[in-house]
């Protein structure tokens, strides 16, 4: 096997694994806070990365700066509004309920998608274009570059965040005992409305990133379920799990579709998915060995 084409692989799937990463942690902030899995997750990615391609970027002309700053302060908002409309009216019913409830929220958003933006895949240039950097025979896109580079201060701002803000601590005080937190005069509604818009800024961060990748269409939510397969895979309810399993999923996924065939990609991650399933349901990083809020 050629030792460049492999280094570029592993580049590759490592930025693929970052993408994942930031749509797993949006579910497992979350699972932490409110014990559901959002099942609209991917829906929210689809939505930032159309906002970006079809509306800021193609239409409007906005630079990638400006528009992510743009996407993430609505991505802001719509998290919080989400949250009243399929959460915050149902916290007091049984989970399945919730998660139907962001389900149909996920329906609904597809569609809305297909009715404002069209049934046709929309393209986008990054801010690097096609550009591609040269280390001896190995080629790397600079837009995977990026996104490895910004998942890498995502993830150092969001641990600092977590660990060195007052609303960051409330944050992790909900999510470890939401009861205790409301004795304690803790305002768990607000926080958990917060959760919800921090959750949907790393979906629509995450969308834009993908944007420049692949053509944006309704089908991008798949995104949602590889996600949510990075949580399984690295332990629901860590933070280090979801980024371990998203850099290992994307990383399989890359490897399977370069040395075997792009038909077998999916097939295999969600096999990957029964397997841990099957036999290690906490998955790598379980509550017990990993990091929650």
């Amino acid at each position: 096997m050629n030792v460049a084409v492999l280094v570029q692989q592993l580049i590759n799937g490592l930025a693929m694994g970052c993408i994942y990463s930031l749509v797993a942690l949006g579910y497992t902030f979350i699972w932490n806070a409110v014990g559901i899995v959002n099942l609209a997750q991917g829906d929210f990615v689809t939505m930032a990365a159309f906002l970006y391609a079809a509306t800021l970027s193609n239409k409007l002309g906005f630079g990638f700066g400006l528009s992510l700053l743009g996407v993430a302060a609505f991505m802001s908002v719509f998290g919080m509004g989400a949250e009243r409309v399929v959460y915050s009216p149902l916290k007091d019913a049984h989970p399945r309920a919730v998660m139907l409830s962001t389900m149909a929220l996920g329906i609904f958003l597809s569609n809305l998608y297909i009715i404002v933006w069209g049934p046709y895949p929309v393209t986008t240039a990054g801010p690097f274009g096609q550009g591609v950097i040269h280390f001896g025979e190995v080629s790397i896109l600079k837009q995977n570059l990026f996104v490895i580079v910004i998942t890498g201060i995502l993830l150092i701002l969001q641990w600092l965040f977590f660990r060195r803000t007052t609303l960051g601590k409330t944050m992790r005080a909900v999510a470890q005992d939401r009861e205790a937190a409301t004795l304690m005069g803790i305002e768990t509604h607000r926080t958990i409305a917060i959760t919800f818009a921090n959750s949907s800024i790393l979906a629509g961060i995450a969308g834009i990133l993908l944007a420049p990748l692949f053509m944006v269409s309704v089908d991008l939510g798949m995104v949602g379920s590889k996600g949510f397969a990075s949580c399984v895979i690295g332990g629901f309810g860590s933070i280090i799990g979801a980024t371990v399993g998203g850099i290992l999923l994307g990383t399989i996924e890359i490897f399977v579709a370069s040395f075997l065939s792009s038909r077998y990609k999916d097939a295999i991650v969600f096999l990957i998915l029964i397997f841990f399933l099957l036999v290690r349901p906490q998955g790598i990083l379980g509550k017990k060995a990993g990091e929650s809020l």
